[in-house]
């Protein structure tokens, strides 16, 4: 190594870094932003955001002591184990973002200003500080000043769905934007970036996730009308596979067709409509649609899906 490097070596350790704390949606929640952006983007003739949905909690800060900072937000989110919030409909910062709007419990805004507080050693952004601090997921940012009015008029066909989601884990992104850590609430430790982005160790996360949470379901708006007109699609009843694949918050295949039974009948009534979009029921040993039909309520219209025959 020549002198060269060696100073350089020591001026990058010494100047300061750019960092993000942020919580990164997973599941349904995850699916369903991504879902809502890609078509916002290909009907406006958007810029492709490649950013996962996120929360951001802290940043962008910056700091030249990196083990410092990993060990604060470490200390931090150890008093924490399930933190809950909502989504929570949409919104915007005038005409330039759109987001979700985030509907923050007590222990996330204890967590926030928890980690506010350890990194007050770092050079923290004004946001932080912010006594409103406004908990959203950006949708969109890019170039939406000219079509702002038509893309929230398009929103207004959309709903979020009202349902609990939580805080698996807090993520450290470097000056790069790419994973530094992850603190992993759920399983108690700090993981590396290999670790953090591996699917076998995200599945110890949900698996333990389930044991130990209170189970949280969709809260379904009271109507009181008579008789009522549902939209529905994908239960995929009998897909084993559809559990992994969605992180569908169940033990096994019949305890899936057994809670998305109970739901449809719990909701929709005798005299009720169902417009169903498909996709019935999946799978080697799938039973047939009409086994379905005879213990589904209401009166449905059927049309057929892609994997449906």
């Amino acid at each position: 190594m020549g002198i060269f490097d060696i100073f350089k070596k020591k001026d990058q350790h010494d100047r300061n870094q750019s960092y993000l704390i942020e919580f990164r949606f997973s599941g349904y929640a995850k699916y369903t932003i991504m879902k809502l952006r890609h078509y916002i983007e290909k009907n406006f003739h958007l810029p492709v955001d490649k950013k996962p949905p996120h929360i951001t909690l802290v940043g962008e800060l910056e700091t030249n002591d990196e083990e410092r900072l990993v060990k604060q937000v470490v200390d931090a989110c150890k008093q924490y184990k399930l933190v809950r919030f909502k989504l929570d409909g949409f919104d915007s910062f005038e005409n330039r973002v759109i987001f979700v709007k985030i509907k923050a419990s007590e222990d996330l805004e204890s967590l926030r200003l928890d980690l506010v507080k350890r990194l007050e050693f770092c050079t923290l952004s004004k946001i932080d500080h912010d006594p409103v601090f406004t908990y959203h997921a950006t949708l969109v940012m890019k170039d939406i000043q000219r079509k702002f009015a038509r893309i929230w008029g398009y929103l207004q066909s959309w709903k979020i769905p009202t349902m609990n989601q939580y805080v698996l884990r807090v993520t450290i992104l470097n000056e790069h934007r790419k994973i530094l850590y992850e603190y992993d609430l759920i399983l108690e430790r700090l993981l590396n970036r290999e670790e953090a982005l591996d699917e076998k160790i995200f599945r110890k996360t949900m698996d333990k996730f389930n044991k130990i949470r209170e189970v949280s379901e969709i809260e379904f708006e009271d109507v009181t009308d008579k008789e009522k007109i549902y939209v529905f699609s994908d239960p995929h009843f009998d897909h084993t596979n559809i559990i992994r694949y969605c992180n569908r918050p169940f033990v096994n295949t019949p305890h899936m067709n057994r809670k998305l039974l109970d739901n449809w009948n719990k909701t929709v009534g005798e005299n009720d409509t169902v417009y169903f979009l498909g996709d019935m029921t999946y799978g080697r040993n799938r039973r047939p649609i009409d086994y379905w039909f005879g213990n589904l309520s209401g009166e449905i219209f059927y049309i057929r899906g892609n994997h449906d025959s």
